[in-house]
């Protein structure tokens, strides 16, 4: 009978604890289970929003790499994938104001007295591939801010204007330095493409709000955001290859210096071509995150 007691007891002892082992067990794969739903949702995180700030122009009419009286506003509207807390794509659609000219060359007299000069729109088309270099989710406590570093792909469109006797003409449609005439170079085209590269740095305001700071270089494959490149295009080949007051008005375009229909500058260096253009945009983005799924304490 005593033998029989102690079996029932061991028997009941190791059946304990093997409900235990399984408890436990399945507690912790419940956990990982949420755990996993939980990462699994905010991989899936999107977000949606705006972007405000600044445009600002570098190339042969700009003499410093960023001067106030050439920073023109931006702004546009963009979006966010993210694949982990470390890494998201975005794309986004920003639009901005370029300008510059001779006029910031005061201390070089032969600039100033050219006074060549440009303003452009510039219609940015972008996708990127953004590293957050802290773990980053929205409306976390833990993981709320982090600095951020991006590089990508963007499509633009520009469109180079400047103004003679009141009058605002399209130099693209002018040929200021020969473009697509007989000796001169290739005419260039108003969509180009750029490689976006930055720096960054996002905070969760709570309630699935972000703000964002950007900065993000693009860096150009033309030479001609300001329509300034190369050489002097002969004066007088300009006017009659053109033709009429439209060919006038181009070699006026073209070359503002006094003695200029004389020829004395033609194949003269108009700018640099050994430089691309470049161009910026900074400023600040408010988005939105849309998730499927929410975990507290993350």
């Amino acid at each position: 009978m005593e033998l029989i007691i102690k079996k029932y007891y061991l028997y009941r002892e190791k059946n304990l604890k093997l409900k235990y082992t399984i408890m436990k067990s399945t507690k912790l794969l419940l956990t990982l289970s949420a755990l996993f739903i939980c990462l699994a949702g905010h991989a899936q995180d999107k977000e949606v929003g705006i972007f405000l700030g600044t445009t600002e122009y570098q190339g042969d009419l700009s003499k410093d790499q960023i001067t106030l009286n050439q920073t023109k506003p931006g702004f546009g509207v963009l979006g966010r994938y993210y694949i982990n807390p470390r890494f998201d794509i975005s794309a986004g659609l920003y639009l901005g104001w370029i300008s510059g000219s001779d006029a910031s060359y005061k201390s070089v007299p032969f600039r100033a007295e050219r006074n060549l000069a440009f303003q452009s729109v510039v219609v940015d088309l972008h996708g990127m591939l953004e590293y957050n270099i802290l773990p980053y989710i929205s409306n976390s406590k833990k993981y709320r801010f982090t600095p951020v570093l991006f590089a990508g792909l963007s499509v633009f469109y520009f469109n180079p204007t400047d103004t003679l006797n009141g009058t605002t003409y399209n130099l693209h449609d002018y040929h200021t330095e020969g473009q697509g005439l007989s000796g001169g170079p290739a005419q260039y085209s108003l969509i180009q493409i750029a490689i976006p590269v930055g720096i960054g740095f996002k905070y969760s305001l709570g309630n699935y709000w972000n703000l964002g700071l950007e900065f993000g270089l693009r860096k150009t494959f033309t030479d001609y955001l300001d329509d300034v490149s190369g050489k002097y295009y002969p004066y007088d080949q300009l006017i009659s290859q053109i033709g009429g007051q439209k060919g006038i008005i181009a070699a006026e375009l073209s070359n503002k210096l006094p003695g200029a229909s004389s020829g004395k500058y033609d194949n003269g260096l108009r700018g640099n071509p050994n430089a691309n253009d470049t161009y910026i945009f900074a400023g600040f983005t408010l988005t939105k995150t849309l998730r499927r799924y929410s975990c507290k304490g993350i």
